[in-house]
Parts: C-alpha cells; sequence; structure tokens
C-alpha cells in the first residue's frame, strides 16, 4: 500500500501550520519537499502511518484530518483536481475522480454509487492499513471528506452541504466541528465514509469546464494509472503477501510463493521484469517498518531486530544507519 509523494508533502505541510516540526516530518518521511513532489513518487505505508502518527503527537488538534481536508486548496489534488476543473458536470467530475483515485490515496478507493434519487460518494479504507495504523486511517479518511465536499462547493461556486454524511468515528463529544464542516445530518460508527448528493445537486454544471482540456487531461492521467498499475502489478502482491505473512521475522520467498499460488522461479522472473528483485523488496519493507517499530515504546531493538528478520540488534542497527544515517538510538533521541 502506498501515497503519492505530494499527497505526503501536503500532509507535513499542513502539519507544519499546526506547530509540528516540518524538519522532523521530512526526516521520517526520507525525502526532501522537492522529492516529495515528484509525480511519480510513492511512500509505502509504513512510512505514511509513522509520519503522520508523530504529527498528531505534535499537534494539540484532535480532528487534524478534518482541518486538513478543510484547508487543501484543489491543487493538492493534482491532476484530479484539473480534471473536475475541466469536467461537464459535478457527476462526471466525482466519475473521474474514482476512476483516478489510485493517482492520490490508493489506500482509500473511491465510488460512486447511485442509490434511489440520490448518490453516495464512498469511501473505505484498505483493512490491511487500517489495521496497521487506525489512527492515520481516521484521519485520512475525515481529511478526504472534508476535501471532497469542499472540491464540490468549490467546482459549482456554491455552499451547497451534501444530504447526508457517514463516518466512522464513534460519535465524539465535540459533535461541533463536524458539523460547521459538514453541515449536513451526521450518521457517526459506519463502516464506511461517504458523501451524500442528490441527484439534482450533481446535475449542477462545473463553471470551469473545458472541453478540449479536459480530454487532454484525461488522456494524461490515463497513461499515469496504467504506468501505475504496471509498476504494482507483481510488485504490489508480493509487497503486500510479505506484510500479510509476516509473524516474527520476513517470509521466504518460497511462502511468497506460495501464497502467491506461483512457483518461486515464475515470481523471480516476474520480479526481474519489473526491476526488483525478492531481496529488494524485503530491504525496502525493512526500511518502512523500522521506523513504525521504533515509534512502539514496548519494542527493545532486539525486538525489533527479530520482527524485521536480522540475526542480533547489531546487525538491525548497522542497516538502520545505512537507511537514514544515524542510529536507532540516536534516531530516538532526535525524535
Amino acid at each position: 500500500m502506498t501515497f503519492s509523494g505530494r499527497f505526503l508533502l501536503n500532509m507535513i505541510h499542513f502539519a507544519a501550520r499546526q506547530g509540528a516540526s516540518a524538519a522532523d516530518l521530512l526526516a521520517i518521511a526520507g525525502h526532501t519537499q522537492k522529492s516529495l513532489m515528484d509525480e511519480k513518487l510513492r511512500v509505502e505505508a509504513p512510512v505514511y502511518n509513522v509520519v503522520l502518527e508523530t504529527a498528531l503527537s505534535q499537534v494539540p488538534d484532535p480532528f487534524m484530518g478534518l482541518h486538513a481536508g478543510e484547508y487543501f486548496n484543489l491543487g493538492a489534488a493534482g491532476i484530479i483536481a484539473q480534471i473536475t476543473q475541466t469536467s461537464t458536470t459535478m457527476l462526471e467530475a466525482l466519475q473521474y475522480c474514482c476512476e483516478f483515485s489510485m493517482l492520490g490515496c490508493r489506500a482509500i478507493p473511491l465510488r460512486l454509487e447511485k442509490t434511489g434519487d440520490a448518490y453516495a460518494l464512498r469511501m473505505k479504507p484498505d483493512p490491511v492499513w487500517q489495521a496497521q495504523s487506525p489512527e492515520a486511517a481516521l484521519h485520512t479518511l475525515e481529511g478526504h471528506l472534508a476535501f471532497s465536499l469542499r472540491e464540490y462547493q468549490q467546482l459549482v461556486l456554491g455552499p451547497q452541504p451534501p444530504l447526508r454524511v457517514h463516518l466512522t468515528r464513534p460519535r465524539p463529544e465535540l459533535v461541533a466541528e463536524f458539523e460547521r464542516v459538514f453541515k449536513a445530518p451526521l450518521h457517526f460508527g459506519q463502516e464506511e465514509g461517504a458523501l451524500f448528493f442528490s441527484a439534482r445537486q450533481l446535475e449542477a454544471p462545473v463553471l470551469t469546464s473545458d472541453y478540449q482540456l479536459l480530454r487532454i487531461l484525461v488522456r494524461h492521467a490515463e497513461e499515469q494509472l496504467a504506468a501505475v498499475q504496471q509498476q504494482t502489478g507483481t510488485v504490489y502482491q508480493v509487497r503486500e503477501a510479505i506484510l500479510q505473512l509476516m509473524d516474527f521475522g520476513l517470509p521466504s520467498i518460497e511462502q511468497v510463493a506460495a501464497n502467491l499460488h506461483q512457483s518461486v522461479r515464475s515470481l523471480q522472473r516476474r520480479l526481474k521484469a519489473q526491476g526488483h528483485t525478492y531481496q529488494d523488496l524485503t530491504e525496502d519493507i525493512r526500511k518502512s517498518l523500522a521506523l513504525s517499530y521504533l515509534q512502539q515504546p514496548d519494542l527493545s531493538l532486539t525486538d525489533i531486530a527479530a520482527l524485521l528478520g536480522y540475526a542480533d540488534s547489531s546487525t538491525f542497527s548497522r542497516s538502520f544507519k545505512r537507511w537514514y544515517g544515524v542510529a536507532p538510538r540516536e534516531w530516538w533521541e532526535k525524535t
């Protein structure tokens, strides 16, 4: 599970405005602001989770995700926002948002469903990612809901509220912030997040529509999506299998191949065709998970080394220093 670098950078910028240390968050991400702006850069879920969890620990805001989504401008969504701005109607704009949602946050796919005389824009976090970091998933989902509503209102140039809103968190004591942002009936404790609109609302024209430019942008987005899907074919499946099979240490390539119903030789050949080896992928996953594990106070360096498949803590420490330039204990002291 990965996130676009641009999406993560937007979250870092907002957290910094709220009092978090941008330098700390960029260090955890392992990227510069410039590299995160690259539209092709993808960030692994464990890294995104640690960045967001750290930001939440530094920002005294229990609804940071909600406020981030309310704050972001359309430019935060990159080419998806450009497509919505040139669409003919809001219905067409939301259909494109769903079609190209993988270009932004793959962990929360969007789908638009017609329910009677209304439409539901549904968002359900990936269950594996949600289990890894319920806090990151909750705030990211609420940010998506707030941003999607703001996007709708900017495109139709009107403060029209949705018919109702579904939220996954239990009903909080402070409901006023959600009422202020959504201005609609709220349903807490739902299985997924959703915004409901009437058919009439989605028939509204997008005032900045441009058919010719829309065709160009859609072709560009289709090319990007094809590239992402090619990159995330076998590589994505192997990463997900490794994370699911992890118990005490990393699974062997034989275990992963069996999980994917492939022979080891076939799996190695497919990875090689995409410019990867099994060792490369396990190294990347170790690098990402190391930061997540270091955030857990009940884990010692010996525990972390074992979880990541290292023989001892000193071997893990050497790898960590090679990845991040500091030893694990130094990283602890800095954070």
